[in-house]
Formats: C-alpha cells, sequence, structure tokens
C-alpha cells in the first residue's frame, strides 16, 4: 500500500488530534458519546486535557476510570488515545503536589535593589558594595554597609524546572502513575503524552538553589560574584549573561525536556508539546533560554498559535519544523485555534493550519473541544471546536482534507539549503535584568532576513547553536547539521556567537561552502572580544541589506525550485504566498499555498524541473492530470489563486516531450460571451432550526433585600463573589413578546442547572424539568409554551448562591499565578438565559454598521413573528436573528432558457457570511461551501424551465455566546477576560485600566452581502 493509494482514507495516526477538554463531571456515557461524535467526524485522537471547572479529582481512581474507558473505546473505533500532563498549564507542578513538596522544589526569580533595602521578606542572595565603577561582592566579615543586593522571590504555585529533582517529582507524580495503570496494557493505541507551555521565567532571570554549583563546575567562576552584570553593564556583563544563559537553558533542558523525552522513549510513548513564549528572541530568552534546544528532546516537538490571524514573520512554525527536520524526528504538531473566537470560519481555519504547514508543521492539535460549555467553561479561550457548533457535521471536510496534507507532509522530505543562524544567544547577552529592548532590532532584523527568503522562494531551516554544538559537522561543501545538509549558511545581524559554530563556519568556507553576514556583525564568541571572530566574517559574503541584494546572491549558488508570477509577468513577493517543496516516492511535491486575502487571477508558475505534472485534490483525495506546457528549464503552468487556497502539485521527473500550450481554464483561451443572471434578491424561508435570544442582563436582589438596576450577569457574578458566604438570591429577566402568544409555537427557556432554581415566569411557578438539551449537554430545555403573554414577561429565578471556603481559597491563589487560574472551578455560577423557538428577535433601536462588518444596536429585544421570506441583500441579523445559532434553509425559483452551449456557473458576489453554505439544485446538492472558491459548475444540473434553488447557510455559536460587549466589536483574540470590564493579555494593545465592556450588543454578518448570480459563458 503506497502513500498514493492511502489518500482517500488516510491513518488516524495522520489526522487531527484535538485536545479534548475534560472540565466537568464526567459521565461515562456521555463520554464514550463524545468519542464517536469525534470519530464520525474524521478525527484521529485527541488529547485528554483537565481544565478549569473539572470537578472529578484529577489522578483519582474515577478520573482513572473514565480514562480507561476513553481508551478502550478509542482502541475500537481505530482511534489514537493521548494523555496530558497537568491539571491545566504550565505544565509541571503535578497540580500542585509538587510546589508543595517545599522550597527547593519552588520556582525562583532573581530580583535586586540599591540601598536603601526596603523589602526584607525577600531571601538574599548576595550584598554588594560600589567600588569605582564596578560592584564588589560582600564577604560576611566585611563590616562596610552593602549599596546593592540580589535576592529571590519564590513562587509558590510552579517548581524550579531547572531541577531534576524537582523535574524528576513531576515524572513521578504523573507519567509514572499513568504508566503503571495504563502503560503496559494499552501500548497499541495509548501514544504518549502533551507538555504544555514549561518555563523557567517570563521576563525575569530564574533562579535555583543549584544553579550556583552548576554554573561555577561549568565555568570555573563565582556565580555570586558575577550577578550584578546579570542587571547592569559592567566591562564584562556579555561574557557573564552568555555563561548564565547558556547554564539556565542547559539546566532547563536537561531537566524537563530531556527527562521527561527520555522516559517516554523509553517505554515506546511519544513526548508532544510545546514551551512558552515563542513568538520573539525577547520572550524567548527569559521564558525557555532557546526553544530549539528543548525540541530536540521531544518525539513529536511543537508549537502554540493562538487568535484568528496568521503572521508575516515564519519564526514561531519555523524554530519547529527545522529542528524536525535535522534531528529526523517525523512529525511536528502545532496547538492551534486558541483564543480565535466563535465566528471562526472554516476558511480562517484552513488559512492558519496551511500557514503553519508550508512553514513545516504536519500534525493539528484543535484548541480545543469542550465536555461541556457550562458555567465559565463556555468563555475558556474559545471556541469550542465541537458539537456544540452549529456546523458539526461537516466538520469531516476539514479532517479529511488536514488528513491528507499531514500525511504527504510527514512521509515527503523538505527541501531546503540556506541555514539561517537563530541569534537567541545575542538575546542573551544583550538582555538586561528584566530589559529587553536592546533585543528587539536584531528580532526584527532576523525576522526580516527569514522573511525576505520566504518572499523569493529560497527555502530555508533555522540553525540553533545549541543544536550545531551537538549535531553539527562540515562535509565537502556542505554544512551539516543532524539529517539535514546546506550549501549556505546566513548569519543575521549579531553581538556573538559560539566558539564551535566559528569553527565549524570556518571549515565550511576552507571547504568551498558560502557563508553570508549581514550587519552589525557579531564580535565576541562565546560573550568575549575575538579577533577569530572578525576574521571569519571578513570572509563572509555582504549583500546590501534588502530583498534582492539577497536573492541575486544566493541565486548564483542555489536557485529556488519555483517561482510565481502576477498576470502580467512581475515577480510575486508576499509574506502570504509560499511554498514548500517535498521528495516523495520518487516524486516531487511543491505545495504552494496563499495565506492572504488577495486573489491571484492568473498566476503564473515556474517549475525549475521537467516531468509530468498532477494535481493532488486534498478535498477528495484525488490525483488529477494538471495541464501545463514544457519549457526550456522545466515546466509553465497558469493557476488561479483564491484567499487560503492552496495547490499540492505532484511532478514525476522522467524525459518529456514538449506538450503543447493548455490553460487550466481551456475557456480562458477561447472566445467567450458571458451573460449574467442576477437572482432575485427575495428568497423563501423553507426550514429554520429554533431561534434564539440571549439573556445577559438582569435585575437581582440578596435574601429579599433591595433590587438592583439591571446589570450585566457576569458582573452580578463578580459582586457576589465579594460577599464570601452563602446567600439566597433572586434574578430577573425581562423579556417582551409581540407575537400572539395563543398560536402554538415550539418556545423553551434554555439554561443551566434548573434542577437547582425555583423558576416563575409572570408569577407562575414553572416544572424545572428538563425535556432535552439544546447545543450543548448543560443547556437544558425547559417548555414555557402558554407562559409568556403579550407585552412584558418578567422570568424570576430563586437560588442560594455559595462557593465552599476551599473555592476562596482556589480564587486567593488563581490570583497569584496562572497554574493555580487554570484549574479554577466555582461551585455556582450565574449565566446567560435563552429563549428559544418559533420567532424573529427584533431591537427598539435600530442596527449601526461598524467596522470589519460587525452590526451594533443598543436593545432592548422583543420577540416577535418570524418573517416567511427575507432578503439576500440585507443581513439576516437585521430580519430576526441577531442571536441565532443553527441553519436556515431558503429557497427560490428560477426560470432557465434551453441552450445546450452554454457552460453556467454559479457565483456568490462576495463570500458568505456563513461558516456553510450549501447549494442545492432540483434536490441535487451541488456543493458545501466551506472555503475560496466560491463557485460551482452548475451545467448539468439545470433544466429548461423552471428550476429549484436552495441554500442553507449554518452559522456559529459566536452571536449566541459573544463576546456582545467588547469595545473592539468582534475581537480576533479572545479570552476569559474577553467578556468582562478589564483587558486581560488578550488585549494588551489595549491600556490594562481601560473598560472595554459596552451596553451595546455587537453582532457578526450572518447571510449574504450580495445577490448570488448565475454566469453563462457560451463560445462564438
Amino acid at each position: 500500500m503506497t502513500i498514493w493509494n492511502l489518500l482517500q482514507h488516510p491513518p488516524a495516526r495522520y489526522r487531527t488530534m484535538p485536545f479534548w477538554s475534560w472540565n466537568d463531571d464526567l459521565n461515562k456515557n456521555e463520554l464514550l458519546r463524545q468519542i464517536e461524535e469525534m470519530h464520525k467526524a474524521g478525527i484521529g485522537g485527541f488529547f485528554i486535557h483537565a481544565r478549569g471547572g473539572l470537578t472529578v479529582p484529577y489522578m483519582g481512581e474515577e478520573w482513572m476510570e473514565a480514562i480507561q474507558l476513553c481508551i478502550e473505546k478509542s482502541q475500537e473505533l481505530g482511534m489514537k488515545a493521548w494523555l496530558y500532563d497537568e491539571n491545566g498549564w504550565p505544565s509541571g507542578f503535578a497540580d500542585g503536589k509538587v510546589p508543595a513538596l517545599g522550597h527547593a522544589y519552588q520556582q525562583k526569580r532573581l530580583a535586586y535593589e540599591w540601598a536603601p533595602f526596603k523589602d526584607g521578606k525577600k531571601v538574599t542572595i548576595a550584598y554588594y558594595v560600589q567600588c569605582g565603577e564596578e560592584l564588589r561582592l560582600l564577604t560576611p566579615d566585611d563590616s562596610r554597609s552593602p549599596d546593592f543586593r540580589v535576592y529571590y522571590e519564590v513562587n509558590p504555585y510552579y517548581i524550579d524546572t531547572l531541577s531534576k529533582h524537582a523535574v524528576k517529582a513531576f515524572i513521578t507524580t504523573i507519567y509514572e502513575a499513568y504508566w503503571a495503570k495504563f502503560g503496559n496494557k494499552y501500548d497499541t493505541v495509548l501514544k504518549g503524552i502533551f507538555t504544555d507551555e514549561p518555563q523557567f521565567g517570563r521576563g525575569n532571570l530564574p533562579w535555583s538553589l543549584e544553579l550556583e554549583d552548576a554554573f561555577e563546575a561549568r565555568y570555573g567562576y563565582s556565580l555570586r560574584k558575577a550577578l550584578p552584570a546579570m542587571f547592569l553593564e559592567t566591562s564584562d556583563c556579555r561574557k557573564i549573561r552568555y555563561d548564565y544563559w547558556s547554564c539556565v537553558t542547559t539546566m532547563f533542558t536537561e531537566a524537563y525536556a530531556k527527562q521527561i523525552g527520555a522516559w517516554c522513549g523509553e517505554r515506546g510513548w511519544s513526548s508532544a508539546g510545546h514551551v512558552v513564549d515563542e513568538q520573539t528572541l525577547m520572550s524567548q530568552a527569559t521564558s525557555v533560554g532557546d526553544p530549539l534546544l528543548f525540541y530536540e528532546y521531544l518525539q513529536i516537538p511543537g508549537c502554540d498559535w493562538l487568535g484568528r490571524s496568521v503572521s508575516e514573520e515564519p519564526l514561531v512554525p519555523k524554530q519547529v519544523s527545522s529542528v524536525v527536520r535535522q534531528l529526523g524526528k517525523k512529525q511536528a504538531i502545532t496547538e492551534s485555534y486558541g483564543c480565535s473566537g466563535w465566528n471562526i470560519s472554516f476558511q480562517d481555519l484552513k488559512r492558519i493550519g496551511e500557514w503553519q504547514f508550508v512553514h513545516g508543521m504536519n500534525l493539528l492539535c484543535q484548541h480545543l473541544q469542550a465536555y461541556t460549555l457550562r458555567g465559565m467553561r463556555k468563555r475558556d479561550y474559545p471556541p469550542s471546536l465541537f458539537y456544540q457548533q452549529p456546523w458539526w457535521e461537516h466538520y469531516h471536510h476539514f479532517n479529511d482534507y488536514f488528513a491528507r496534507l499531514s500525511m504527504l507532509l510527514v512521509e515527503g522530505t523538505r527541501q531546503a539549503e540556506v541555514l539561517l543562524l537563530h541569534p537567541i544567544r545575542t538575546a542573551w547577552v544583550e538582555q538586561a535584568g528584566s530589559d529587553s529592548t536592546k533585543i528587539e532590532p536584531y528580532h526584527q532584523s532576523f525576522a526580516q532576513l527569514s522573511r525576505w527568503m520566504c518572499q523569493s522562494f529560497i527555502e530555508h531551516d533555522y540553525g540553533s547553536e545549541g543544536i550545531i554544538e551537538r549535531h553539527g559537522k562540515v562535509e565537502g561543501e556542505r554544512f551539516i547539521v543532524g539529517e539535514a545538509s546546506y550549501r549556505v549558511v546566513v548569519i543575521p545581524p549579531s553581538v556573538t556567537l559560539s566558539k564551535e559554530t566559528v569553527n565549524l563556519l570556518h571549515q565550511f568556507i576552507l571547504q568551498g561552502g558560502t557563508l553570508i553576514a549581514f550587519e552589525p556583525y557579531p564580535y565576541l564568541i562565546n560573550g568575549e572580544q575575538s579577533e577569530e571572530i572578525i576574521n571569519l566574517i571578513e570572509a563572509a559574503l555582504k549583500p546590501a541589506k534588502n530583498r534582492l541584494s539577497l536573492a541575486k546572491m544566493m541565486s548564483g549558488i542555489i536557485s529556488p525550485s519555483i517561482s510565481v508570477n502576477d498576470g502580467q509577468g512581475n515577480p510575486i513577493a508576499s509574506d502570504m504566498i509560499n511554498v514548500q517543496t517535498l521528495k516523495l516516492d520518487g516524486s516531487y511535491l511543491y505545495y504552494l499555498v496563499n495565506s492572504g486575502e488577495v486573489r491571484y487571477p492568473d498566476l503564473e508558475v515556474n517549475i525549475f524541473q521537467k516531468g509530468t505534472l498532477s494535481f493532488i485534490d486534498l478535498e477528495s483525495g484525488d490525483i488529477e492530470p494538471l495541464n501545463h506546457k514544457a519549457t526550456a528549464d522545466g515546466i509553465h503552468l497558469n493557476l488561479t489563486l483564491h484567499p487560503a487556497q492552496s495547490y499540492m502539485i505532484r511532478l514525476v521527473p522522467e524525459d518529456v516531450q514538449p506538450c503543447h500550450a493548455n490553460m487550466v481554464n481551456k475557456l480562458q483561451s477561447e472566445n467567450v460571451d458571458c451573460h449574467i443572471q442576477d437572482l432575485d434578491e427575495r428568497w423563501r424561508i423553507d426550514y429554520m432550526d429554533d431561534n434564539s435570544l440571549t439573556l445577559d442582563t438582569c435585575r437581582y436582589r440578596v435574601e429579599n433585600g433591595e433590587w438592583s438596576n439591571p446589570l450585566p450577569l457576569i458582573f452580578i457574578q463578580e459582586e457576589l463573589l465579594r460577599i464570601g458566604s452563602p446567600v439566597q438570591i433572586e434574578l430577573e429577566f425581562e423579556v417582551t413578546v409581540a407575537f400572539d402568544p395563543m398560536i402554538e409555537r415550539a418556545l423553551y427557556l434554555v439554561m443551566e442547572n434548573p434542577e437547582n432554581t425555583q423558576i416563575r415566569v409572570n408569577g407562575n411557578e414553572v416544572a424545572s424539568h428538563s425535556c432535552g438539551w439544546w447545543r450543548d449537554v448543560a443547556f437544558k430545555k425547559i417548555d414555557i409554551r402558554g407562559c409568556l403573554q403579550y407585552g412584558r414577561n418578567a422570568i424570576r429565578l430563586t437560588l442560594d448562591f455559595w462557593n465552599a471556603p476551599e473555592t476562596y481559597e482556589a480564587m486567593e491563589r488563581a490570583g497569584q499565578f496562572e497554574s493555580e487560574a487554570n484549574k479554577l472551578t466555582f461551585d455556582t455560577e450565574l449565566e446567560s438565559l435563552y429563549i428559544i423557538g418559533d420567532f424573529a428577535v427584533v431591537p427598539e433601536a435600530g442596527y449601526v454598521e461598524g467596522e470589519h462588518g460587525v452590526m451594533y444596536t443598543d436593545g432592548p429585544f422583543m420577540l416577535s413573528e418570524p418573517p416567511q421570506e427575507c432578503s439576500m441583500v440585507d443581513d439576516l441579523v437585521c430580519q430576526g436573528f441577531p442571536f441565532f445559532a443553527g441553519r436556515i434553509q431558503l429557497v427560490q425559483t428560477v426560470s432557465i432558457s434551453s441552450d445546450n452551449r452554454s457552460t453556467r456557473l454559479w457565483q456568490f458576489g462576495s463570500r458568505p457570511n456563513a461558516i456553510v453554505t450549501r447549494l442545492s439544485i432540483n434536490g441535487k446538492e451541488i456543493r458545501t461551501f466551506l472555503w475560496e472558491p466560491y463557485e460551482a459548475d452548475i451545467s448539468e444540473y439545470l433544466l429548461p424551465g423552471e428550476n429549484l434553488i436552495e441554500l442553507e447557510l449554518i452559522g456559529s455559536c459566536r452571536n449566541l455566546l459573544g463576546p456582545h460587549h467588547h469595545v473592539k466589536g468582534e475581537p480576533l483574540k479572545v479570552g476569559p477576560d474577553s467578556f468582562k470590564d478589564k483587558p486581560g493579555w488578550t488585549d494588551k494593545d489595549l491600556e490594562p485600566k481601560s473598560h472595554i465592556y459596552l451596553n451595546r450588543y455587537a453582532f457578526v454578518r450572518f447571510g449574504l452581502s450580495d445577490a448570488p448570480r448565475m454566469v453563462s459563458l457560451s463560445k462564438f
């Protein structure tokens, strides 16, 4: 069985592996149901991930029983089960058990102060006196008053990741407990364990009780004497900083990644995961030292990609993929889509995934799938890409697509002959205490060089000097790193290189290799002045600092495998157009990706290799011939490249005869008469899911006290938590009805935990018995047919608001460090109510259009009769569906004249504002539109005369769940704080004390912005 034979049905090992968030009480039948849902959706496996909201004791007997049940279900379905090594994140603290072992196990961070000293509670490492320009260590027998001191702060909620003993305690507590329970029994289905965001500090300098001895053994001098250089500009500060960061990076990497990777490898498991703060040199230095070194020891290293966007800089995925290629690893995993918000489209899911994949990632872990959305869980860095979404039944298209793509990228061998040195060690010597401003120009220059090479289709890897020290050598004109071979090495603007790197580069030049350097050139070796590096730089080529000069210089040594021009023959140089070349099973693969929003209607692609071309359709798994023409130096073809579209082109090398020039679309080379038939703007609503109204504001009172003014529920929750003791509360919601309540219709109140609540509608008690769930297993339906009246209605809830003393203690700890916040669980949570049924929702105030397709209204809302038809040029939000989370089916009849010569195309005037759009004609489905191109050939489905056109639009949970009140309208990075009034880290671009909650409602569009059309193309 070859790879090509597996394209229709790729095995589970290549399929997406999402985080499955276990965040509540765990019902065994529900766990099994959710696994079956995943299997039907084409998902290959899952990471069992404990998160905030979990009520089952973590690592307890019930937890282990649930895991065993899910492993066995996975085995039955041919899926892969994975573990996750923490309750929340960052990994390492074992749900608090490791830092509880004592001071030696807890995280420590360096700090300093000048006399007079203010804080005597911190643990002083050393005192110093000012001697001229230098600070000298004050010995115990010296009676002088100190001028300066260095101390450390303790974080009791995380561990000392520089300590092998502390990390070993973590391994013992979590890993060995899992192995003892499942290791030998499920070795074929249980694949390994995910470690998430380990770190030694973030913006601070790490300390460990083991650091001084390790440093002195490594470098032969006292770290205690040298510590002021870590904060101040002393004469030898760069040498000391280089040694300090080299030492802590080695300690962290060997204590954490090496121990865990080795532990897993010895047992046949894989360690997958990623570190924290991968985006910039500034953040990498103080968080992990050198992320590429860490990746060496994981069987499946990875990265994190948050939010609904891609970057101009390819650093995050390329750092991981470089190490994977160099060290002969097969897979590089990306944890993607966290914080991207409830309205992320399939096109954006595809765009974000493929942007990372073209830069070397090849295994997708979706963040995340929530067991339930009860309480705060719905705001846990949304979205939940799971059964709660209206589009869930179509998710298999996405997962099948990425399974095929992953398989080709995993099994193919990437082609790159340029090595760009990674300047993290320059960041080490320029980091002054917590001040990283001097690093920023080096980050920008490094990123710019990588961007220029991507824009010129010069495929390249990054070179970590730590990995080069362990795996680097020179063979002839090749610079070797592990299993990867390079003809060109590029030194970015830097301050320092390692001695081993410099020695290898000297050999490389002497044996005919090409070294390119950009100023400012490095002038230090291991942080110290050296003539040797000056000689090295003198021997390097030095192009002007621009893309064209770099590309021209490299073209004499290596040539890109592909060129891409626009319709006028001009080279396209865009951060959003990228290519990856692979060799697979005797063929070459050219993976061309457009990650941007620009459409290229007549792209000219030249492949500098001769052979036979075919197109691998990743949506279907089919391999189809691709029209092209032979040229003197390869192959030429014309393509249309839509936003977020990609092509996987296969070339089988062979001696080929020149072929006739054929265009991809033959109609482009013919004389064509084009006739456009616009469809009617009015469509009849043939079917719609239950409409919905979200009630997120109410009055409240405590213990029969005074009623408050209307407040957002999320603020009421915070006020009640401040009381700090159990109280009885009442909540009163107002609903206005403008339809005839006597007409029978579906009408439900949807709420969480109704069994703990007394419900009254207009003073009449309503039984809190659930008649099923809607959207999420925690969203219980209460039948309220006959309860509402014309005009104003009051829904009053009475319940006990309480949280255990342990919960308040957990809240206090959550404010201290994220490990505690990320596993926080409340006993009582106040959440929105939803009314669902057969109605329209209309605001008393009108709608105002905002930027980025957002619709605003001040409300309040009333329920009215549902529309029977709608306009396609007006948004459906404005036509009675502002909170709608479902599917709606629209129909109209179109008259078609008989013309057998015409090719008829369906075209949308613009991209639909829906997650899924399905087109059917005369009862036959034409296409399910998930992403570009949004057009289809409908010639064979049309009949002379009347034709029934059906459009089904499927939305998301965004307008149901929000955030409705964020100052940005629709933020593209969403976290728990996005629903509150003060910005969190997902809004770090805003002032920390600014107000982000506005009373007005913001909705994203749903429907079509333009009427669709049919285009007839006739030859003449």
